[in-house]
C-alpha cells in the first residue's frame, strides 16, 4: 500500500472510531434543584379534616419551625422534626381554642412524618407554605328558602361528597331574623358517598313579604359535625348564610 493511500486509510478509521466513541458518551442532564431560586416555595396541602381540626396556621407555625431547625442545621433527625412540628402546630390550635383529641395528634404526626418531614429534608432551603385546604368531606351546598303558605322556611342541602364510605352527620340549624327571637334545629343522618338530605327547622318559619323587601335580615349558622363511625371523634366546622333581597339567594359570608 503506498503511503498516501495508508494514510487515508488510516485516517478514515480513526474518524469511525471517534464517531463511535462520540455516540457512546452519555448525555449530560442539566438538574434544577426545586430551591435553587431564593425563597422559592413548595406547597404544603393537608387534608380538609386536618385543617378543620388544627386549623391552617397552627399547621403552618408548625412547618415554620421544622423549616427553621433544618436550615440552621440544629436537628436533621425525621423523628425529632416530626415532634417539633406536631408539638408547635398543637400548641398553635390548643391557644386558638381548638378541642384537640389525642388521636388528633397523632393524624397530624403520621401525616408530618410521611409528607411533609422528608421533602423538608430534601429540600432544606424551600419555604413550605400551607395551601388553601380542599373542601370536608361532608359539605353545606347550599342554603335556600321553601314556601310554606304565606311564609317561608330555610333549608340546607347537607351532601357527603368524599368517596371514603359513609358518615354519621350530625347538623345544627340557627336561624336569626330581626325582631325575632333566634330558632335553632338540629338532626343526625347517615350519609355515604354521593348522597345528600335538605335539613331544617319546621318551627323556623318567615314571613314572606319581610325577607323579599328586604326589610328584615335574615342569617342562617350552620354547624356541621361528622365521623366516621357513631360515637367517633368528629371534624366540626360552622358556616353562616346571609340571604340577599336583590338576588333572593342565601350567600355564605364570613364568619365573626
Amino acid at each position: 500500500m503506498k503511503p498516501r493511500r495508508f494514510f487515508c486509510a488510516v485516517s478514515s478509521l480513526l474518524f469511525v472510531l471517534a464517531s463511535i466513541q462520540a455516540c457512546r458518551q452519555p448525555q449530560q442532564q442539566v438538574i434544577h434543584p426545586p430551591c435553587a431560586t431564593k425563597n422559592a416555595t413548595i406547597q404544603v396541602k393537608p387534608s380538609a379534616d386536618l385543617s378543620l381540626m388544627f386549623g391552617d396556621d397552627a399547621i403552618q407555625t408548625g412547618l415554620d419551625a421544622m423549616t427553621r431547625h433544618v436550615g440552621q442545621n440544629e436537628i436533621t433527625s425525621a423523628t425529632e422534626l416530626t415532634r417539633l412540628g406536631t408539638d408547635m402546630a398543637v400548641r398553635t390550635a390548643a391557644a386558638n381554642g381548638k378541642n384537640l383529641k389525642p388521636q388528633d395528634k397523632a393524624l397530624l404526626e403520621a401525616y408530618l412524618r410521611e409528607d411533609v418531614v422528608p421533602r423538608i429534608i430534601q429540600n432544606p432551603t424551600c419555604v413550605f407554605k400551607v395551601s388553601a385546604s380542599s373542601k370536608p368531606e361532608v359539605t353545606i351546598e347550599d342554603v335556600y328558602l321553601e314556601n310554606i303558605g304565606d311564609k317561608q322556611i330555610a333549608k340546607v342541602k347537607i351532601a357527603n361528597t368524599g368517596q371514603r364510605g359513609a358518615r354519621f352527620v350530625h347538623v345544627v340549624v340557627r336561624s336569626i331574623m330581626d325582631g325575632m327571637n333566634p330558632l335553632s334545629g338540629q338532626t343526625e343522618m347517615v350519609l355515604g358517598p354521593g348522597q345528600w338530605r335538605n335539613v331544617s327547622n319546621p318551627q323556623a318559619t318567615f314571613p314572606m313579604s319581610a325577607i323579599r323587601s328586604g326589610k328584615r335580615k335574615l342569617i342562617v349558622f350552620v354547624q356541621v359535625s361528622y365521623a366516621k363511625e357513631a360515637g367517633g371523634q368528629p371534624i366540626v366546622y360552622q358556616e353562616e348564610w346571609e340571604y340577599d333581597p336583590l338576588s333572593q339567594t342565601f350567600k355564605q359570608s364570613t364568619m365573626k
